[in-house]
This record gives C-alpha cells, sequence and structure tokens, in this order.
C-alpha cells in the first residue's frame, strides 16, 4: 500500500510592483529685457534640476528653457514648442513654471496651451501664484484664465504708459490726435491759426469772467443778460 504524502505547497511572495515615478519637467524662461539674462537663466536650470531630483516619486523628464525670447508669442519660443511636442509624445506628466507670465504672456496663447496640457493629462505647477492645474476645479480654473487675461491687460496699460511717458520726456512724443487749435505736420504739432483765435478769445473771456463752464457747455454772461 502506497503511503499516503501530504502534498508540499510552496508559498511564492508576490513581486512588489515599483510605483511608476512622475516624469516631472520644468520650463524657464528669461526675458528678452533682463539685465542679466545668463546667470538667470543658469540659476532657473540649476534650481528645478536639484528641485525635480531632490523629490523620490519624480524623475527628470526633461528641461525646457528659452534665453532672450520674449514671451508674448509662442511661436517664436522653440524650446516650449518642443515641451508641448514631447506632452503630445506622452513624455512628461507634470511641468514645473516659476510663474505665469514666464509660462506665456498672450492671453490666447495661454489659454490654448492650458486646454491642450488638461486634455493630455499633464498638470502645470506655476510656483509665483502657488496655482496646481491638477487640484483647481473648473470654477477655479475659469478664474485663472480670467485672471491672466486682466494681468496682461494691466501689464500692457503699464508698459504703454510707461513708454508713453518716456518718450515724453525725450521729446519725441506723438499723439494720435491733437488738441483743438493744432494740428500735425509730418510728426510735428502746428499751431492753426483761425481756431487758435478762437482758443484765445475763449481763455481772455473766461479772465474777464464773461464765460463759465459747466458740463462741457460754455455759457456767456452777455446771452444770460440778452435772454
Amino acid at each position: 500500500m502506497a503511503e499516503n504524502k501530504t502534498p508540499q505547497v510552496t508559498v511564492i511572495d508576490p513581486v512588489g510592483q515599483e510605483k511608476a515615478k512622475l516624469r516631472v519637467a520644468a520650463y524657464a524662461r528669461v526675458s528678452s529685457d533682463s539685465t542679466d539674462q545668463l546667470n538667470s537663466y543658469l540659476a532657473q536650470v540649476d534650481y528645478y534640476t536639484r528641485h525635480i531630483g531632490e523629490n523620490p516619486d519624480w524623475e527628470l523628464a526633461d528641461l525646457y528653457a528659452d534665453e532672450g525670447i520674449s514671451g508674448l508669442a509662442t511661436r517664436n519660443r522653440d524650446e516650449f514648442n518642443r515641451m508641448m511636442a514631447d506632452c503630445r509624445a506622452g513624455k512628461v506628466d507634470r511641468i514645473l513654471v516659476k510663474s505665469m507670465s514666464r509660462f506665456a504672456r498672450n492671453t490666447s496663447d495661454f489659454l490654448l496651451a492650458m486646454r491642450e496640457l488638461t486634455r493630455l493629462g499633464v498638470t502645470i505647477r506655476f510656483e509665483k501664484e502657488n496655482i496646481d492645474t491638477g487640484k483647481l476645479t473648473s470654477e477655479q480654473t475659469a478664474t485663472i484664465y480670467a485672471g491672466f487675461a486682466q494681468m496682461e491687460s494691466t501689464n500692457h496699460s503699464s508698459n504703454m504708459r510707461t513708454s508713453v511717458r518716456m518718450r515724453m520726456e525725450r521729446g519725441i512724443f506723438t499723439p494720435s490726435s491733437m488738441p483743438y487749435g493744432y494740428r500735425l505736420n509730418g510728426l510735428e504739432p502746428e499751431i492753426v491759426p483761425e481756431e487758435a483765435e478762437v482758443v484765445r478769445y475763449i481763455f481772455a473771456s473766461a479772465l474777464r469772467g464773461q464765460l463759465e463752464l459747466i458740463s462741457g457747455t460754455i455759457i456767456t454772461e452777455e446771452k444770460e443778460e440778452s435772454a
């Protein structure tokens, strides 16, 4: 009779699956009007290389950096476009950017890139504004879009005022339209004689107390008395 033997069971421990690391990239840009482009550029590259390397759950996907390129048009930024191409190819999960203005300074380009990256599942972290698109609701995202547009408008207005002031200080400012009494002769203001007479009459009459300006309408004392 065969001896009954207890079957031997060998327990094989499951092979632990290593958690996939997040592929993190960084985008840096140095403005074309920066007084120290090279040092600023190298500082940003060094910072992001160390920052990504210090996180054990991250791996460096790539660093994209445009030197001395204006942020007003993304088509002129080769590294930005290379980053977008890599995102479309599935090589990037997350992007770190110093600020929204570094990412783009044109509202339409900003919105197009943000929407595409959201559709691709790529999140963006704007460090200066403390904004992470991976943690935003649709309402918060819309608020960001509106805020960016306002920021662009404010910056544009400020730049325009500064430009006008600097040209006025140098004596080369030419307004788009001249006040009454003047006309443009090329780029130089020129007095219109017949209009100048009217201006002189108005000021002289006002100094004599004969005119009063109310809500943009000139009222003469002579007409009031005759009425």
